[in-house]
């Protein structure tokens, strides 16, 4: 008999799984949550609405109360809507619906690793123009719309403000891109939240635009698993036919429903979180051996003279702060991400670096 492994893709074979190793911690800012947490008052309201409801039936197949709960939210048509089992998923249906054996996906890199990952299972070639340190990790813009004409990109994948590096991607660089290239734009503003700007009015603008939002960080349901896209109809009915039936359990549905009926505990939570993101940043750039680099995003990275990220992060550790070492990325070879935490999170990282000094 072959080997079983010789039917598996020589690229997904090629490939490191996505994974994250456990450690046990006190505070965790490793995966930029919302630290305030989902308002126990609204778990009351989600919990109410679940015990109402027949657990043995299948949840609602086309989720109509959530995505006409979105659509109203974002003053779009419930048919530009969709919605998944986290932001990862409709990542997937997208790429599963468009990418064929040798298509070319434009993905500029340090970012979210599972744009590639899903991209190459899909076997398609990813092209990575790269943003560089000393340019506070600008997107080269020129760059990706050449490497999308001359490869005949299918896809190009934007993540602004960009994880890890917290940058935001201006509106004009990004209305460029999509207006230079025959390419679906991929838009992922999972941070949206927390940001200068908002790419909603894309999707009016351009036919080629699919813009991802999630539950996961703002409104405190990374649990909870929820994520949408937002595009033309056309793109939406498409995308809609690579989705697996049932993805997102009433559970989850009923969360995200009482979250946007809340809106305003929410804005508060993100107001409080743009405080402490900013208050971290000034205390960290107090450390004369600290060099954070400004973010649009509810975390920030930086880079720490004298040490490595594996010496600062063992330290943070030993002190039950879990942090996120990314300096196997590209050009993020000298940097730890922080995400911001809740007040007393976010003083014990600085006591705990003021240790090093």
């Amino acid at each position: 008999m072959t080997d079983p492994l010789e039917h598996i893709k020589p690229a997904v074979r090629a490939m490191k799984a996505y994974t994250l190793t456990p450690h046990t911690y006190r505070y965790k800012m490793n995966q930029n949550e919302n630290p305030l947490g989902y308002p126990p008052e609204l778990k009351e309201q989600v919990m109410a609405r679940i015990l109402e409801q027949d657990w043995a039936r299948y949840p609602d197949f086309d989720l109509v109360e959530l995505t006409e709960a979105l659509a109203g939210h974002l003053g779009v048509s419930p048919t530009q809507v969709l919605v998944g089992n986290g932001s990862n998923e409709i990542i997937y249906n997208t790429m599963a619906v468009t990418l064929r054996d040798g298509d070319s996906v434009v993905i500029p890199i340090p970012t979210f690793s599972v744009y590639k990952l899903v991209a190459t299972v899909m076997g398609a070639t990813v092209r990575e123009p790269v943003m560089r340190p000393d340019t506070l990790f600008a997107l080269p813009t020129d760059e990706v719309i050449q490497q999308a004409h001359e490869h005949q990109a299918r896809l190009v994948v934007l993540c602004t403000p960009n994880n890890p590096t917290g940058r935001s991607v201006p509106i004009e660089q990004v209305r460029c891109i999509c207006r230079a290239v025959d390419s679906l734009v991929l838009i992922d503003e999972a941070y949206q939240e927390f940001s200068s700007q908002n790419l909603l009015g894309l999707v009016a603008e351009f036919p080629n635009v699919i813009l991802l939002r999630t539950f996961s960080k703002a409104m405190a349901l990374g649990g909870m698993r929820v994520g949408y896209c937002v595009t033309n109809e056309a793109l939406a009915r498409e995308i809609h036919k690579g989705k697996l039936p049932y993805a997102l359990n009433a559970f989850s549905e009923a969360a995200a429903v009482v979250a946007l009926q809340n809106m305003p505990l929410f804005q508060a939570e993100v107001a409080q979180i743009l405080y402490e993101r900013d208050r971290l940043y000034a205390k960290l750039e107090t450390l004369r051996f600290a060099h954070p680099i400004p973010s649009d995003a509810n975390f920030i990275i930086a880079r720490f003279d004298g040490f490595t990220p594996q010496q600062v992060f063992q330290h943070l550790l030993e002190r039950g702060i879990l942090v996120r070492d990314i300096s196997s990325n590209v050009g993020l070879g000298e940097y730890l991400r922080l995400s911001v935490g809740a007040p007393q999170e976010n003083d014990a990282l600085i006591e705990a670096l003021r240790e090093l000094v």
